[in-house]
């Protein structure tokens, strides 16, 4: 059967699609029973049509939501069309690249999402920096009581079958009842994977580099290595660009911010995390002191 590894853009960052994730999986990744999927949320007809000669299927998208949200109720659509998918592996496209073949993730615990957790983050962390605000009331104390304070994964690199992948839009208009806020979709598929179980990827399938306390660097050719070796998937993550720890980030090239740089980040999530359990354990001890 075969596969899809699938991403959604627009053309704000069409070129960046074109000339550093698409070149690097084509360079690195077995594409033998994979397919390439853009959602296409507003590409220009100059990316759309190098994306056609490179052989990436299109699935025309509207955006009337933020599109991280929504691009699970498109790839909800194009699966239906496509019965014959086995495995199903999301990307982030502006701020990830390649540097190895991925289909060893592929082949193992079939039934299960695969995905890499971030130590770092959790809940609390969410509500704090993102908020729950497309969440349905009635549903949040349900998905607080199924994260709980366990570490979240970081959802912009996730391989799941067919069936779960094509699930989760349902799971998320279950729970929500707005698609406007950044990160909405990392929550609702983190529930899922708490509530399904999932396979916990070792870190170098989705090599997170905000909030990363590890040592990485470039090689002589400009690949991202680790102590292990080349990192497999690199990802640059962030909501803004001023607190990604590589500026100028692609494929083979980029600039590492001075070390200190990550730390004051990693230091600042966790004082938030810290005082959000200062205040939580104060509030309880409210609640349990006798009137």
């Amino acid at each position: 059967m075969a596969h899809v590894l699938y991403t959604h853009c627009d053309a704000g960052k069409g070129d960046t699609l074109i000339d550093h994730w698409l070149r690097s999986a084509k360079l690195h990744v077995d594409l033998t029973d994979i397919e390439i999927v853009v959602i296409d949320f507003g590409l220009t007809e100059t990316q759309r049509a190098q994306l056609r000669n490179e052989g990436v299927t299109l699935w025309p998208a509207r955006a009337d939501g933020r599109t991280p949200n929504i691009q699970y109720r498109e790839i909800a659509a194009y699966l239906a069309t496509r019965p014959d998918i086995d495995q199903v592996v999301y990307s982030d496209c502006g701020d990830l690249v390649f540097q190895a073949d991925i289909t060893p993730i592929l082949k193992y615990e079939k039934t299960k999402m695969k995905a890499v957790v971030e130590p770092e983050f959790n809940l609390a962390l969410h509500g704090i920096t993102l908020g729950f605000g497309d969440v349905r009331p009635e549903w949040l104390a349900e998905i607080r009581k199924m994260l709980g304070e366990r570490p979240t994964a970081n959802c912009g690199f996730v391989v799941g079958p067919r069936e779960k992948m094509a699930s989760v839009w349902a799971t998320y208009r279950t729970f929500c009842h707005g698609v406007a806020l950044h990160g909405t979709d990392q929550l609702i598929i983190n529930y899922i994977l708490r509530r399904d179980g999932f396979v916990e990827l070792e870190r170098i399938w989705n090599y997170v580099t905000f909030l990363n306390g590890e040592r990485f660097y470039y090689d002589s050719d400009r690949f991202l290595c680790n102590r292990e070796g080349r990192i497999p998937v690199v990802h640059n993550a962030g909501r803004y660009d001023s607190v990604r720890t590589i500026t100028g980030f692609g494929y083979r090239c980029g600039r590492i911010r001075p070390r200190a740089f990550s730390e004051s980040i990693r230091l600042f999530y966790r004082s938030l995390n810290w005082l959000h359990g200062v205040f939580r354990n104060r509030a309880t001890d409210d609640r349990c002191r006798p009137a």
